[in-house]
């Protein structure tokens, strides 16, 4: 990621939170969250796929595609949905943030004083908080209007340490095997990432538009044609609106 306070913000916002809600909730119930929280980092690792609603923003050009050489891809959403994965758009508002926050860790409250021996559901719901927490960001990055596509992967023990390891899901309304964890290397750094394909199983693929960069010198009919020949049909191809050089 490209913000240093990426695996730190969400935790603050909750942080930020508890202290709004800690005379209803009480204590006791604050730590108990909080400890679901610090053993969430050990036991599983969110991998995200990044996107933009907006794709046409020079700021995202310059900094996500060569200064404006590369493309933007336009996806169909209600087919990326269909993967194992959970979608998460972005939200940038701090006040915001602590307010779902807020709110959440009030109706869980209220949920398990109604169920109070319900252990697996509280575990349940606030693994999922932990996880969602990915979705708040520094307002500083608001132009990119980001939305995330999570995958889990968890941790297992494995000789001397542990190892990351995948899980059966549902992709496409079908049963999908694990698949591997692979790595690449980032500024010197492993970077764990799952090969996770967007075609269909009857070859459907997800790409609606193609946008060429400002500084792309491609004619459209020339990427057309190429998508065309490698049977990726019916993409509409345009250039961008920046006038950038």
């Amino acid at each position: 990621m490209n913000d240093y306070l990426e695996m730190h913000w969400g935790y603050r916002v909750w942080e930020n939170a508890a202290t709004q809600v800690h005379d209803t909730v009480g204590i006791d119930f604050l730590d108990r969250i909080d400890a679901v929280f610090s053993g969430s980092g050990a036991a599983a690792l969110p991998l995200a796929s990044c996107l933009s609603t907006d794709g046409d923003t020079l700021s995202q050009w310059r900094a996500y595609s060569q200064d404006g050489l590369g493309f933007c891809i336009g996806f169909d959403a209600k087919t990326l949905l269909r993967l194992p994965v959970t979608p998460l758009r972005v939200c940038y508002s701090e006040a915001e943030q602590v307010t779902e926050v807020a709110d959440f860790v009030l109706a869980l409250h209220k949920l398990m004083q109604a169920d109070p021996g319900n252990d697996d559901l509280f575990f349940e719901l606030t693994f999922k908080l932990a996880m969602d927490l990915s979705a708040y960001k520094n307002p500083a990055f608001d132009e990119e209007k980001e939305v995330r596509l999570l995958h889990l992967v968890r941790f297992q023990r494995s000789g001397q340490g542990n190892k990351l390891v995948d899980e059966p899901g549902i992709a496409f309304g079908s049963h999908q095997e694990a698949l591997p964890v692979k790595f690449f290397m980032k500024e010197g750094a492993p970077v764990p990432h799952l090969d996770l394909t967007f075609i269909g199983p009857d070859g459907e693929s997800p790409i609606r538009e193609v946008i060429i960069g400002p500084k792309n010198q491609s004619l459209t009919s020339a990427i057309s044609i190429m998508l065309e020949t490698l049977g990726l049909t019916d993409v509409q191809v345009t250039r961008s609106r920046a006038s950038y050089r």
